[in-house]
């Protein structure tokens, strides 16, 4: 009589385990999509925000220097490309490129920004993306939101980079 004392799991045993984990990938790969990109959103947000903060202080420095910003302007800014963090900039009003590089990091991965200035030389509204390709578009004071009902891959709300101006899709 043979006895045998192999250990071991059964092909079927196997077979049973990864179904499982093919199941629970399935449900799990989707929602962890979702979460990805509402936090690319929420930083597009942040740093759209912040464009905003920075750009309204430059407006206050070049107020209280005596050189106002000049209001009714858009301007369209690559972050990467005016300055370097810490930079320098003239308070003059007309250096809001340089400054906001300067204030937001001045790198490669700054991104590019919208300001639009007020006819009371004051930002009025922003835009921020990584890249001018970027599907998420952050904007300030409205913000670009992720649609609640899970379809689609946009936002309700889509901010236009080149003019800040917001729309609902």
């Amino acid at each position: 009589m043979r006895t045998s004392k192999v250990k071991g799991f059964t092909l079927i045993e196997l077979i049973v385990v990864i179904a499982i984990i093919g199941v629970l990938a399935a449900i799990l790969v989707p929602s962890m999509i979702g979460y990805v990109g509402k936090s690319k959103l929420s930083t597009a947000n942040s740093n759209a925000k912040l464009a905003y903060t920075n750009s309204a202080t430059y407006c206050t420095e070049c107020e209280t220097a005596g050189n106002p910003v000049a209001g009714g302007t858009t301007a369209n800014i690559d972050l990467a490309t005016v300055n370097t963090a810490a930079g320098t900039y003239q308070k003059d009003g007309n250096e809001l490129d340089k400054a906001l590089g300067s204030l937001m990091g001045g790198n490669t991965n700054s991104g590019i920004a919208t300001v639009v200035i007020a006819a009371a030389g004051a930002p009025e509204k922003t835009a921020w993306a990584k890249t001018t390709a970027d599907k998420y578009v952050g904007g300030y004071p409205q913000e670009a939101t992720i649609k609640t009902d899970g379809t689609g891959s946009g936002s309700d709300w889509k901010v236009d980079l080149g003019t800040a101006v917001a729309s609902q899709a």
